[in-house]
């Protein structure tokens, strides 16, 4: 397992990447509402939707702006050896081939969920999925990590717009925060207020609401 190496230096080149990436690949980075109120106290599970390649990069850009916690994400082992950079900033594999490396990196999944200075983006779907909703398929494994966790699960949803400009635009939405034990007794409720997360964010992106993150 490659296990995440925060590094100052590292992390500040990161960012202006990334924000330079996104800004030239997207007019605008929408947000439809307001996040909710955090416990500083408690550890802190993101869950975006995974429909693309940016999906990470957007909820990365989207947390550093509100929370002044490390970012942690896991990554497929095949990609982080091929991009070790992004252990730099947060990323740590895992290898669904082999079951000692899957218990391995949920363990130390377990251990970022724990700390109240700390983030994980987890992504409940598992795999990039189509967004639409009919096609959205979750996957249990948030429920280990949850499981006897004293964190909050924030569900975020993102969707890329082509409007009448050359660059599409990005669009986000705050979800539920729920319980970390809610999550992993009542999985039914939280893949209900993922879905509906996404439903709410379709219905609200052209109700002229939005507040563009590039500009603030």
């Amino acid at each position: 397992m490659i296990k995440a190496n925060h590094n100052i230096i590292a992390e500040v080149i990161y960012k202006a990447y990334i924000s330079r990436l996104l800004r030239w690949n997207f007019k605008k980075f929408n947000l439809l509402n307001e996040i909710p109120h955090i416990d500083k106290s408690m550890g802190l599970i993101i869950t975006p939707n995974h429909f693309s390649w940016w999906d990470g990069f957007f909820a990365d850009h989207l947390m550093r702006r509100f929370t002044g916690r490390k970012p942690y994400l896991m990554m497929l082992e095949r990609q982080l050896r091929k991009y070790r950079f992004f252990k730099y900033a947060g990323a740590f594999s895992i290898d669904p081939e082999r079951p000692g490396s899957v218990k391995e990196s949920m363990e130390y999944a377990k251990k970022i969920c724990t700390s109240p200075d700390d983030y994980l983006i987890f992504y409940p779907q598992g795999e990039i999925q189509l967004y639409e909703n009919k096609f959205i398929k979750l996957k249990r494994g948030i429920t280990l990590l949850t499981s006897a966790q004293n964190a909050n699960v924030l569900i975020v949803s993102f969707k890329i717009v082509y409007n009448e400009e050359k660059r599409p635009s990005v669009y986000c939405r705050f979800g539920d925060l729920i319980h970390s034990h809610r999550v992993s007794t009542d999985f039914e409720h939280y893949e209900s207020a993922f879905r509906d997360n996404i439903e709410k964010l379709d219905s609200e992106i052209y109700q002229n609401k939005a507040k563009d993150l590039f500009r603030e």
